[in-house]
């Protein structure tokens, strides 16, 4: 059974995150600040309108908004089949859904608890979200850090059919991220780039890897480098690792 974050269940969480908001002076009366998004190598972002494109019929059934934020709060992208709900919704692009900026919500309670979450009407803190209802789930990645939060918003009750529809955005979503993620990785290794990794792997230093493909030292520092580039990663042994689990070594 899935562990869903409500008031019903967890007062105690939406009284202190309420307790919060008071403490920290947050006017009940703004709307969330709104900063500039970069999509264009937004593999989250990507892997979100993979999916949602398919789904118009699905989000006119369910009367909603399906929102995609990074692991700061801020809005990615927004899916409605109307477009005029996305401004009756009052939801934009770039919008800051926090805690410390917009308050007790849906998507602050997943990035404060890891956990999916439900906020209904009348249980937000800011007064332009009170008539809204949302659902909201945590988006990880293979290692099980957040990638960001995906989040359905209504102006009816939350039931049964958003709740599916949430788990099968969130489970499709991470799937897709690491497709994306995988593919992104190998277009931008070059032979020698996998060689030298492989090398590594078998425990190679960078002296008897020089000397086994016949280039400097130096070049082989700066493929080291290129590599922990590529995979985001702090070590060469997380390069090792992260490889091995997409399959390049």
């Amino acid at each position: 059974m899935i562990e869903i974050v409500s008031a019903d269940k967890y007062r105690d969480v939406f009284e202190r995150s309420w307790g919060r908001c008071l403490k920290s002076g947050l006017n009940k009366s703004i709307i969330p600040n709104i900063n500039p998004v970069q999509l264009e190598e937004n593999l989250l972002a990507n892997a979100f309108k993979n999916i949602v494109c398919k789904l118009d019929g699905t989000i006119a059934l369910t009367d909603s908004v399906l929102i995609i934020t990074d692991r700061n709060g801020i809005v990615l992208d927004i899916k409605s089949f109307d477009k005029s709900a996305e401004v009756n919704y009052l939801m934009k692009t770039g919008m800051t859904l926090d805690e410390l900026d917009a308050g007790t919500n849906a998507i602050s309670m997943v990035l404060n608890t890891g956990k999916i979450s439900i906020v209904k009407r009348g249980e937000h803190y800011i007064e332009c979200f009170k008539g809204l209802s949302c659902i909201a789930a945590p988006i990880y990645d293979r290692d099980t850090n957040l990638l960001g939060v995906v989040d359905i918003t209504t102006c009816n009750d939350i039931n049964d059919v958003h709740k599916i529809l949430l788990l099968f955005l969130k489970n499709t979503i991470e799937s897709d991220y690491y497709e994306l993620s995988a593919k992104e990785i190998l277009n931008g290794l070059d032979a020698i780039d996998i060689e030298i990794l492989k090398l590594l792997a078998y425990g190679y230093t960078d002296s008897q890897i020089s000397k086994r493909i016949h280039v400097s030292i130096s070049n082989v520092k700066y493929h080291k480098n290129k590599l922990r580039k590529i995979f985001n990663a702090k070590s060469i042994r997380d390069c090792i690792y992260k490889a091995t689990k997409i399959g390049v070594i």
